[in-house]
Formats: C-alpha cells, sequence, structure tokens
C-alpha cells in the first residue's frame, strides 16, 4: 500500500515530524510520497529517511518538492 502526505501548507518542524510518525507506521515494501514546498530543509528529510533505514527518492515541479520514502523490504 502507499500513502501520501501533502505538507506544503506547513512551516518546519512540523512537516519533520508528521514524516517521523508516518514513515515509524510504514511496513516493509511499502512507499509514502511527501510534497514539501520550497522552505522546507529537504536534508534533514533525506537525513531522516537514511536514519530510519529508508531509500529516499527526490523530484517535483513547479514550486513543491516531491520525496518519495521506500521502507525497505531488509529493513
Amino acid at each position: 500500500m502507499d500513502y501520501q502526505l501533502d505538507l506544503t501548507a506547513y512551516r518546519c518542524p512540523l512537516p519533520l515530524l508528521m514524516t517521523k510518525k508516518a514513515l515509524q507506521q510504514l511496513k516493509q515494501g511499502e512507499q509514502l510520497q511527501v510534497l514539501l514546498n520550497e522552505t522546507a530543509t529537504l536534508n534533514d528529510f533525506i537525513l531522516l529517511g537514511h536514519s530510519m533505514a529508508v531509500l529516499v527518492e527526490q523530484g517535483g515541479e513547479d514550486e513543491k518538492i516531491q520525496l518519495i520514502f521506500k521502507k525497505r523490504k531488509d529493513a
């Protein structure tokens, strides 16, 4: 199952905390798509993913940043 969080209306640190909570609930093989605005601290999200043994992909268009966190099957 895949999940999505649109956090473009929030300011840090709230998006980071909400992402962390959602990642803790992910099961192996699931993924979470997070949408952020341009003011979000991108490096903090990448570090969060790595600290939780989650793969992170970055993308996006216009003013939105898209991160996809994938819970590894071997984690």
